[in-house]
């Protein structure tokens, strides 16, 4: 593995949707425990109801309510908001699954190609693609040199935080690709193509649209793949994802849209695999790891709550179809990442959808970042074990 010659700190929790806050919870954005006794218990009493997938829409209204009134200074009020809130938790019905729609179709436009330092053999260009009737941008990497007629087997990569494609990530992609495979990596709608401000036919691209950490970026995903799918070098209609972070929440969300055609999938601290749970955990002040949550709740109760449910893959599990492998870092044990992946695995086993959990010693959230450190090379290893057996690439190449 070669080291990389700059690292940039990748943090899932930097995904911004917006910057606004719903009136009511400004000092939440600050706070780190609960002052009031009533709101504390209605905050613990919606918490299993809400991480089950019911619909707590009226109790919720009631902590929202209690909330606006407490930071007009109308205490009394609040209190008996929360306690109404109370109430309103018995004989709660399920909310629905989400109905996804079809893959979105779209062209890949090359846009400009550019170098993988110490990877000569590697071709990499810039794509452009419509969706949604938006411009989105991302990379498309591919050998060099390749066999006539030959279908490669496509590697969907997921970048973390929300900030571009990692430009010196490129090399350890490159890596994959010299092994036998074509990758592709959208940077995501609302996002700059990439973490450093490389101009692309002389202008700094960025993708159009918002930020949503909802269908938005699934469906970016989910179109690149279309088309990526019509190159004729392509393995059409199969593909592995491989995602980090905020990526690996969108990418796992991809798998699961994509059902059969998903043949494998790598997660790396996948954020917001229950956000349900990450949702609550700014209810009850705990650490803040949804810094858009604020911005997320100006939506009607009814919205949000639908909107967990699009961007829970613990609630859509049942549709993941392709082998699984996690890796999580073991320095943050007990926080809600940890806690979101014991989620998703109990639910994947109600299911009997066989999987694999790595928890990485001393591994940070970041930490396949780090290309040359214990923690990321003891994961890469099982990676591209893992990826030779449910995704091998057309022509296995010892690692360097």
């Amino acid at each position: 593995m070669r080291r990389l010659k700059y690292i940039f700190i990748v943090i899932a929790v930097a995904a911004f949707a917006g910057d606004t806050v719903r009136p009511g919870l400004e000092e939440t954005e600050y706070e780190y425990r609960i002052k009031n006794a009533v709101e504390e218990k209605l905050v613990n009493a919606i918490k299993q109801p809400l991480l089950d997938g019911l619909n707590v829409k009226d109790a919720l209204q009631d902590w929202f309510d209690g909330r606006l009134l407490d930071s007009q200074d109308k205490k009394a009020e609040a209190v008996k908001k929360w306690q109404e809130g109370l109430t309103k938790l018995n004989n709660l019905e399920p909310l629905p699954i989400p109905k996804w729609k079809p893959i979105p179709d779209a062209e890949l436009k090359k846009l400009q190609k550019f170098k993988v330092n110490s990877h000569p053999d590697v071709t990499m260009f810039v794509v452009q693609w419509e969706v949604d009737k938006l411009t989105q941008y991302g990379i498309l990497m591919y050998p060099k040199t390749m066999e006539d007629g030959a279908e490669y087997p496509l590697i969907l990569y997921c970048h973390g935080a929300a900030f571009g494609v990692p430009v010196t990530f490129c090399e350890w992609l490159a890596e994959i690709v010299e092994r036998g495979y074509v990758i592709i990596g959208p940077a995501m709608r609302g996002e700059p193509l990439f973490q450093l401000d490389i101009p692309v036919k002389g202008e700094v691209r960025k993708c159009e649209g918002d930020i949503e950490n909802l269908d938005g970026e699934v469906n970016d995903c989910l179109s690149m793949l279309a088309g990526a799918w019509k190159l004729p070098f392509v393995k059409k209609n199969e593909f592995a994802m491989i995602g980090h972070s905020f990526g690996s929440g969108v990418g796992l969300l991809a798998a699961a849209r994509a059902n059969k055609q998903c043949k494998a999938v790598v997660s790396y601290d996948a954020w917001l695999v229950n956000p349900q749970r990450f949702y609550w955990d700014r209810m009850a002040r705990r650490a803040n790891n949804w810094l858009s949550w604020a911005d997320f709740c100006n939506h009607p109760v009814e919205e949000q709550l639908a909107g967990l449910m699009t961007r829970s893959i613990v609630h859509n599990a049942q549709k993941l179809k392709a082998p699984l492998l996690f890796f999580i870092g073991g320095a943050y044990q007990g926080s809600v990442f940890h806690e979101s992946h014991d989620d998703l695995h109990k639910r994947l086993k109600e299911y009997n959808i066989p999987y694999t959990y790595e928890i990485v010693p001393d591994g940070g959230h970041n930490f396949v970042l780090y290309e040359n450190s214990a923690p990321a090379l003891h994961a890469l290893k099982i990676q591209t074990e893992f990826l030779n057996k449910h995704y091998p690439p057309l022509n296995t190449k010892e690692d360097k």
